[in-house]
């Protein structure tokens, strides 16, 4: 775990904000599928509820996929 968290703060100044923006845009994209989720308290629409898991399993793997990605770019940029 040390390893991980030095990897991030010794990370390049681009990859870093990369990496940020990547994570700001899985953020909304969690949010707005909490927001369709509320909506689907309401309405009780399956197809919404669909709509809205659909969203977080997509807003966790763009949030893996990015953090993988900045540890590999920054790996192969410094190696």
């Amino acid at each position: 775990m040390k390893l991980l968290i030095v990897k991030f703060k010794n990370m390049d100044k681009q990859v870093h904000k990369l990496y940020l923006n990547g994570l700001k845009f899985c953020l909304v994209l969690m949010l707005l599928s909490i927001f369709i989720l509320t909506l689907y308290l309401s309405v009780h629409n399956p197809y919404i509820f669909y709509i809205g898991i659909s969203l977080v399993k997509t807003s966790l793997f763009y949030t893996v996929f990015f953090i993988i990605c900045a540890l590999a770019i920054d790996t192969i940029k410094n190696g």
